[in-house]
């Protein structure tokens, strides 16, 4: 999507929050809708490769949450990309963090849950930058479609994560082909 179909999609779905219609707002994401939790609020997706990004702030602390589509065969398999992830935590004591991954499907298609919480050091590329912050949880989803894989990614304060799990998990089951 090129950045004035990104910036209009943000401005439409900024709108109709503002009028009131957060539970009932959806984003297009390739070729599905995608269900926007009730407080999430839509930004302006802030690379070309987010397709949509979200923030939630609550009285437990900020969340962020984005779409990342890299193409058909880009972004590398969900294994390396769980490595990826974890090589940017390290757990309560110091140690490195062990993520921990469910399998299921949503909307039929597979997809990889995967949770880690600890110091997170978000980087992109093949580990942390910087020391990282403590106090913090990431949640994905990546989901196997025909135009290959959608990460769902849900990142913050600890609390806050905590609080908005439950909506990420149903905005990504939730996912159903566009019309």
């Amino acid at each position: 999507m090129s950045a004035p179909l990104r910036l209009a999609a943000a401005l439409v779905a900024a709108a109709a929050l503002a009028a009131g219609a957060a539970s009932t707002l959806s984003v297009r994401v390739l070729d599905w809708m995608l269900p926007v939790p009730a407080g999430w609020t839509p930004q302006v997706p802030s690379s070309e490769m987010r397709l949509a990004q979200f923030t939630a702030g609550s009285k437990e602390g900020n969340a962020d949450a984005a779409v990342f589509h890299f193409g058909l065969a880009g972004g590398g398999s969900v294994q390396a990309n769980i490595d990826r992830w974890a090589s940017q935590f390290l757990d309560d004591a110091g140690k490195p963090a062990r993520p921990a991954v469910e399998k299921g499907t949503a909307s039929g298609m597979p997809v990889t849950w995967v949770a880690l919480d600890g110091r997170y050091a978000r980087g992109v590329g093949t580990g942390p930058q910087g020391a990282g912050a403590a106090n913090q949880s990431l949640r994905v989803a990546v989901l196997e479609t025909p135009k290959g894989n959608l990460f769902f990614q849900l990142w913050g304060d600890r609390a806050a994560v905590a609080r908005q799990e439950g909506p990420f998990r149903l905005m990504v089951q939730g996912l159903k082909r566009a019309p």
